[in-house]
C-alpha cells in the first residue's frame, strides 16, 4: 500500500475524549477500511496490563489501528487506540509509527485533541513551523495561547517535524473532562476543511443533545435535593442537618 501525499491523523484518548471520538467518528460515518494494526507493549487500560473480552467470550488484544482514506488528491491514515502509551514507551512508540507512515508515502501528520486552554469553542492549533502556524491562521483556526500538550497528541507531530514532516495540533475546545461531543464536532468539521471530506454531522448531534439532556436531568437531580436539605433545615429551625 503506498499512500498519495500522504496525512496520518492521530486521534487518542485525551481530555474530553475529543481527539478520539473525532477520529472514531470519521472512520464510523466514511465505513473506513482497517489497513493496520499495531500490538503496542505499553498500552494499559484501568491502569494494567490488560485484553478485551467481547460478548462471545473471545480475547482481544488492545491494538493501534489505522484506517484509509482515499481522497481526491491526497490520501490520510487515521490511528486510533483504546489507551494511550505509558509515558517512559510515548517516544518508541511514537518513533515506530512514523518508520511505518513514512515507508508507505506518508509526508504531514496531524494530532487532534482537547484543551481547555482558550477562550470558548472553536478549534485551536499548535504548529511547528511559523510557516504551518500562517496556514493554520489563513485557514481559520485559533492559535494556542501557551501551554503544554501532554501524552502522544504533540509528542507525534513533534517528531514528525524532526524527520522533515509537515505536523500540527489541532485541538477542540473542552468544556467537560469526561466526554465532548461539542469539541469532537468542531474537530471533524476541521478535519473534513482540511482533507476535502464530506462527513456527515447528525450522528454526532445527536450524542451532543443526549450529553446535554443527562446534563439537565443531573442538574435537576441536584437542585431537588438541595431544596428537601433546605425543607429539612428549616423544619429543624435552621439548624445545620450534620455536626463535625
Amino acid at each position: 500500500m503506498q499512500l498519495r501525499e500522504g496525512v496520518l491523523v492521530q486521534g487518542l484518548p485525551g481530555i474530553g475524549l475529543a481527539g478520539k471520538l473525532a477520529v472514531d467518528y470519521v472512520v464510523r460515518e466514511l465505513k473506513l477500511p482497517k489497513v493496520a494494526e499495531a500490538y503496542i507493549d505499553g498500552l494499559m487500560l484501568h491502569a494494567n496490563v490488560a485484553v478485551f473480552v467481547d460478548d462471545e467470550a473471545i480475547i482481544r488484544l488492545p491494538t493501534y489501528d489505522f484506517y484509509l482514506f482515499r481522497g481526491s488528491k491526497r490520501d490520510a491514515l487515521f490511528l486510533t487506540a483504546p489507551a494511550q502509551p505509558v509515558a517512559w514507551m510515548q517516544y518508541e512508540v511514537a518513533e515506530h509509527v512514523l518508520d511505518y507512515f513514512q515507508s508507505i508515502g506518508g509526508v504531514e501528520v496531524v494530532g487532534v485533541c482537547g484543551t481547555t486552554m482558550g477562550e470558548g469553542e472553536g478549534v485551536y492549533f499548535a504548529a511547528t513551523s511559523r510557516e504551518t502556524r500562517e496556514e493554520l491562521i489563513k485557514l481559520g483556526f485559533k492559535p494556542s495561547p501557551g501551554g503544554v500538550i501532554t501524552g502522544a497528541c504533540g509528542l507525534l507531530p513533534a517528531l514528525a517535524y524532526l524527520r522533515g514532516m509537515k505536523a500540527y495540533v489541532l485541538m477542540g475546545y473542552v468544556s467537560q473532562p469526561e466526554l465532548d461531543p461539542v469539541a469532537a464536532k468542531h474537530l471533524v468539521q476541521a478535519l473534513a476543511y482540511v482533507l476535502d471530506m464530506q462527513v456527515d454531522t447528525r450522528n454526532l448531534d445527536a450524542l451532543i443533545e443526549e450529553v446535554k439532556k443527562k446534563e439537565r436531568e443531573v442538574s435537576e437531580m441536584i437542585e431537588r435535593v438541595r431544596e428537601k436539605l433546605s425543607e429539612k433545615a428549616k423544619g429543624r429551625g435552621g439548624a445545620p442537618l450534620f455536626y463535625v
